[in-house]
């Protein structure tokens, strides 16, 4: 295995076609298909279909593509950091993200800022949260994009978008309803959710739900690995699971609006964090200034936007 391969099978995922894939990454087509073939080979299963019109992951290609990725963002960071040792000079700003992001959201927010300050180089590194925290309180760290939460008195903090949180029903459970419905939290209340490791944010973010509602969760005891295996297991009638809507990746499997007690429709809310003594320097605080008045006119609309085409 080599990153060569690792990253024939990032282009092949991202762009679903082994010609777009070879053209982006500058090699021949047999010399891609060779590679991802000994990756396939390696890690025991294929990680493509392919068929006379398109190209699809596997289930084992599913979830084995965000570990690939995340290779290669840590790849990135690694010769990106290295680069800021190398010429000190050079300002960096260093972004930490939490998985549960939507990366299509994430791309919009930032080029403006590339636009404005080419100079300035933007090092993203997406680590479950717990890690983010401890980095930028290392200083490692100059912002992080998270779930909302309680900050230190230290850190100051922005809003980024919010959008729904569904509601995934196990799948004998579905018979009864349609696309067209949502479901209020009170008729949920009492199902046992299957949950992800509290790491990304999502789990806290269920939890703090459900203590809104004086309301106890049932969890079920296993733990699923990735968002994909939450939808998986709610399919097979394991559990029920909660995901963003941009975190479906079925948009067939039947997922549900939820209205809290009050009647509204529940979100997931996502910010910038970055520490008050980082304001000193002028390139960081120029970034959170454009996080704090530029990012909620472009997120205001765009993110309903996402959800209403993550829905139709």
């Amino acid at each position: 295995m080599n990153f060569s391969q690792l990253h024939f099978a990032s282009a092949v995922a991202s762009l679903g076609s082994f010609t777009a894939a070879a053209s982006a990454c500058a090699v021949t087509q047999p010399t891609l298909s060779n590679g991802i073939a000994q990756l396939e080979e390696e890690l025991g299963q294929r990680l493509f279909v392919r068929t006379t019109r398109k190209v699809i992951l596997t289930a084992f290609g599913k979830s084995i593509i965000p570990d690939i990725d995340r290779i290669l963002n840590a790849q990135r960071a690694l010769i990106q950091n290295s680069q800021a040792l190398l010429k000190p000079n050079k300002q960096v700003i260093r972004i930490g993200i939490s998985p549960l992001l939507d990366g299509q959201l994430l791309k919009v927010l930032i080029e403006p800022f590339h636009r404005r300050m080419p100079h300035v180089e933007l090092i993203l590194r997406e680590m479950n949260m717990a890690d983010l925290d401890k980095m930028m309180d290392e200083g490692e760290l100059d912002f992080v994009f998270g779930v909302e939460e309680i900050h230190k008195e230290s850190r100051r903090h922005t809003l980024l978008y919010r959008e729904q949180l569904l509601y995934l029903p196990r799948s004998r459970q579905d018979d009864n309803l349609s696309k067209e419905d949502e479901i209020s939290f009170s008729e949920i209340a009492d199902e046992t959710f299957v949950m992800v490791p509290d790491a990304c944010g999502l789990t806290r973010t269920i939890r703090s739900l459900f203590r809104a509602h004086r309301r106890v969760l049932n969890e079920y005891p296993g733990e699923a690995m990735s968002y994909q295996v939450l939808e998986q297991w709610s399919a097979l009638g394991i559990g029920a699971a909660m995901l963003p809507l941009s975190k479906l990746s079925s948009k067939g499997r039947l997922a549900l609006q939820i209205r809290d007690k009050a009647g509204d429709i529940v979100m997931i809310g996502f910010e910038a964090v970055w520490d008050r003594d980082s304001m000193k320097i002028e390139h960081l605080a120029k970034f959170a200034e454009y996080l704090r008045d530029v990012v909620p006119a472009m997120t205001d609309g765009f993110a309903e936007n996402i959800n209403n085409q993550n829905r139709s």
